[in-house]
């Protein structure tokens, strides 16, 4: 009982020192833009923490936040970083590499944990009903989603993971919880 629970806050622990840092990065980021175009235009620009730069490339480190998604249906918080292999999901929710950015046109495929082994990252979502809201935080820009269905398949059916015209927001975990037998769903669509 001790090694999960310990193993559990230090990752917390972790996990919230990054979100800071991916807060301070995007802080900086938006003071040192103001600052260009109040010298290239003579014009000031109020300081906020809700601007940030356009969403661009990928980070350069693997393990860099670049997001943040909230479930409120099942008090979920996690971090969004780039990329799914097991270094990525060991600290939140992982972005597919190729899939959309969330905000975008297209599907964006988000992927995390559902055991003790890494935390809860996404051990209730099963929980998630149809109408639930989610939210992702993308490099500063907040988008939310709504709930419009979920699914259990196996692990090679990639029809979940295909490009389509709208945007689309896909949650994909393991099923049942600690096992990797199967996949569980959950596509959602912005509000």
């Amino acid at each position: 009982m001790i090694i999960p629970l310990s193993g559990n806050l230090i990752t917390r622990y972790q996990q919230e020192q990054m979100l800071r840092e991916y807060e301070e990065t995007l802080r900086n980021q938006t003071s040192q833009l103001n600052a260009s175009f109040e010298a290239a235009t003579g014009e000031e620009i109020p300081d906020t923490t809700d601007a940030a730069v356009s969403p661009g490339k990928p980070p350069e480190k693997p393990e860099q936040v670049i997001g943040k998604i909230l479930i409120p249906a099942i008090d979920s918080e996690l971090l969004v970083v780039e990329g799914t292999d097991s270094r990525q999901l060991r600290w939140g929710a992982g972005h597919l590499t190729g899939s959309a950015y969330p905000g975008e046109s297209g599907n964006c495929v988000l992927a995390a944990h559902r055991d003790y082994t890494f935390g809860t990252y996404f051990s209730r979502l099963d929980e998630v009903k149809e109408g639930d809201t989610i939210e992702v935080e993308y490099l500063g820009f907040s988008h939310s989603y709504r709930v419009i269905g979920s699914l259990v398949t196996t692990p090679d059916d990639l029809s979940v993971l295909m490009p389509v015209e709208k945007p689309i927001l896909t949650l994909i975990t393991c099923h049942p919880r600690g096992s990797g037998k199967e996949r569980l769903i959950v596509t959602a669509e912005p509000i």
